[in-house]
Formats: structure tokens, C-alpha cells, sequence
């Protein structure tokens, strides 16, 4: 196949129904599910839980982080309910049947209520887990607030198992083949292929090409798990003293701080599964729509 044909059937991606967009939300949705249950359960096995905010993440630890497991467990309950019942739409009004009698004879006749508004359907179980997981949020960033203060009321509980290395499965084997994702080369070689196809889109979205930004939005998400997976082998063999490694400074953050470091490595993993899974679906639902190509 020549270039041409290749990238007609790019293009050809582009003209897919509403359908298919919303059967990659669900998808998306159903991926985004087991991330928060595993981010939720790593807060409270390891007491420390990184809260992503606009000005980057935020270290939770003790109370904090069980609060911020409460947010992640209640947003995995509400999309696990959006994906069961889907949109609540309003109940329908029923017809009603008129009778119109008249002094020689009477007929009948089907017609809709008068004033009928349809009104959108609440779920007590969807505004709950808003509830839960905006209270939680912001109890846990007023704890971390106090603790910044000197303030201790927030530090206690710990995590459960803080040195656990479950929750890092399977980094237990498969981290000697993601120390050479690790290597500087190979860093430098995705950062170099993510910048050839950052510019190349720009180049085609300024020659209004359609479908300019769909080869780098769909491959930049694997080329950010790539660097996530040997973030994730490195920071595992390296903290202790696998593959031949030497780095005091980690193997000291692991024997101080075992749930901080551990969470953190947990984090590297689970992107990785995040941006191969959801990021990799997002990226293919932006790159073929049309607002990608507006200037």
C-alpha cells in the first residue's frame, strides 16, 4: 500500500458515526474504572496519595490520602453507574384520551397533557458520589493545608502495608525489560519522534490538511507509556539494587519513606496503563474530529 492509500484510510476513520464516538466514551469510561479503584487502594495500602491539581501534583499523606481514596472510589461508582443505566433520560408524558361530546354525537380523540415539561431525572446514588468525592477532595486538600501549617490532626492514619509490592505487579518480573526503555538514547529517541510529529502536524494543520493532528495525538499516548514503563522499571530495580544498579539516594527515599516512594512508583505504572489505554482512545477521539482542524 502506498502512502496515499495509507492515509486515505486515516481519513476515511474521520467519518464514523455519533455511534462510534460514544462507544469510544464508554470504552474509555470502562478503562477509567480499574485506574481509580487501583489509585484509591494504593492510597490506602501505602498512606500517601498524589492529588494531580492545575499546579501539579500534591503530596497526600495520612488522612489525606484516605480522603483522596474516597473521591477516587466514589468517581469509579458513578462511572460504573453511567456505564450501566447510561443517561437518565426525562420520563415520557403519557397521551391521554379525550372524549368531545356534541349535541348530535360525540368522537374521541388522542392528545398529549397541556403544560407538560419533561424535567431531567436525578439518581440519588450520582449525586451522592459527586457529594462524596467533592467533599473528599476538599478535605483532603484542607488536611494537607494544616500539616503544611505544622498542624498534625491530618497525619494519622498511615497506609495499611506502606512497603507492600502488590499493588506493583507485575513489576516484580517484568522490570528487566523495561530498564533499557530507561536508557538515555531511547529517552532521547521518544522525545525526538514526539517533537518530528508535534511539527509535522503543525506544518499540515497550516497547510490545512485534514487530519492533520491524528498521527501525532494518537501516537503521542504511546510514546508517553513507553517512558512511563521504564520510569516505572527503573525506579523499582534501582531503589533495590536489582539489574546490578546503584543509586543510594533511592534506596535511602524507599527505606525512609517506603509508602511515598512506593506510590509514586505505583503512579509511573498505572500512567502508563492509563496513557496506553484511555490517553491512547482520547487521543484517537481528538485527532479525527473536526475541532482539531479549526484554526
Amino acid at each position: 500500500m502506498n502512502l496515499r492509500g495509507a492515509w486515505s484510510r486515516v481519513e476515511a476513520l474521520r467519518h464514523e458515526s455519533v455511534h462510534s464516538d460514544l462507544l469510544l466514551l464508554r470504552v474509555a469510561l470502562i478503562g477509567c474504572v480499574p485506574i481509580l479503584l487501583a489509585y484509591g487502594c494504593a492510597g490506602i495500602v501505602y498512606g500517601n496519595l498524589p492529588l494531580m491539581t492545575p499546579v501539579g501534583f500534591i503530596d497526600m499523606p495520612g488522612a489525606c490520602a484516605w480522603l483522596t481514596a474516597a473521591m477516587a472510589f466514589a468517581l469509579a461508582i458513578l462511572a460504573t453507574d453511567w456505564l450501566v443505566r447510561g443517561e437518565l433520560t426525562p420520563p415520557q408524558p403519557q397521551p391521554v384520551v379525550v372524549t368531545k361530546r356534541w349535541s348530535r354525537g360525540s368522537y374521541t380523540r388522542t392528545v398529549m397533557p397541556p403544560h407538560v415539561v419533561p424535567e431531567p431525572r436525578s439518581s440519588l446514588l450520582r449525586i451522592g458520589c459527586l457529594g462524596v468525592a467533592a467533599v473528599g477532595c476538599a478535605s483532603a486538600l484542607v488536611g494537607r493545608a494544616t500539616l503544611a501549617l505544622g498542624w498534625q490532626a491530618f497525619a494519622r492514619p498511615g497506609g495499611i502495608a506502606p512497603r507492600a509490592e502488590w499493588p506493583l505487579c507485575p513489576l516484580q518480573w517484568v522490570w528487566p525489560w523495561l530498564l533499557p526503555l530507561a536508557r538515555r538514547p531511547v529517552v532521547l529517541g521518544l522525545i525526538g519522534v514526539g517533537a518530528v510529529l508535534l511539527a509535522a502536524a503543525y506544518f499540515m494543520n497550516w497547510r490545512k490538511v485534514r487530519g492533520a493532528w491524528f498521527p501525532f495525538l494518537t501516537v503521542l499516548p504511546m510514546l508517553v507509556t513507553l517512558n512511563f514503563l521504564g520510569d516505572a522499571g527503573f525506579d523499582f530495580a534501582a531503589a533495590r539494587g536489582l539489574g546490578g544498579l546503584v543509586e543510594p539516594e533511592l534506596v535511602s527515599a524507599l527505606a525512609q519513606q517506603p509508602g511515598r516512594y512506593n506510590v509514586f512508583n505505583f503512579l509511573s505504572l498505572w500512567g502508563a496503563v492509563g496513557f496506553g489505554t484511555v490517553g491512547l482512545i482520547v487521543g484517537f477521539w481528538f485527532g479525527r474530529s473536526r475541532v482539531m482542524d479549526e484554526d
